[in-house]
């Protein structure tokens, strides 16, 4: 499986259980995305409409993920408040791509 392809297909795995609305939904389910950026598209577009409609599950979903306090801070008190949902997709995918390379190294013995 070609490297990018195995990164999107964990990294949507982990998006998908940090976003379960309840036992068998999530507002990001797994979808056929076979590139990063196309799923950083997606997930920015979800994040719009949770940060217009659901703002306080989009806050427990950042808790959930780990994303950095100061990293929200700084991008919730800036002046551009059009390139939030992109933002946080970054932020969200660099997380899990974080944690992804950290389970590797603990089940190869390296921490």
């Amino acid at each position: 499986m070609d490297e990018e392809k195995q990164q999107v297909t964990e990294v949507s795995q982990f998006v998908e259980k940090d976003f379960l609305i309840s036992d068998n939904l999530s507002l990001i389910p797994s979808t056929d995305i076979i590139s990063l950026e196309e799923f950083r598209k997606y997930l920015t577009v979800k994040l719009k409409f949770l940060l217009d409609e659901k703002f306080d599950m989009l806050v427990n979903i950042l808790y959930r993920i780990d994303i950095s306090e100061k990293k929200l801070s700084q991008l919730f008190s800036g002046n551009k408040k059009d390139s939030i949902p992109s933002t946080l997709a970054d932020l969200i995918i660099e997380r899990q791509l974080q944690k992804i390379q950290l389970r590797k190294l603990y089940k190869e013995g390296k921490l």
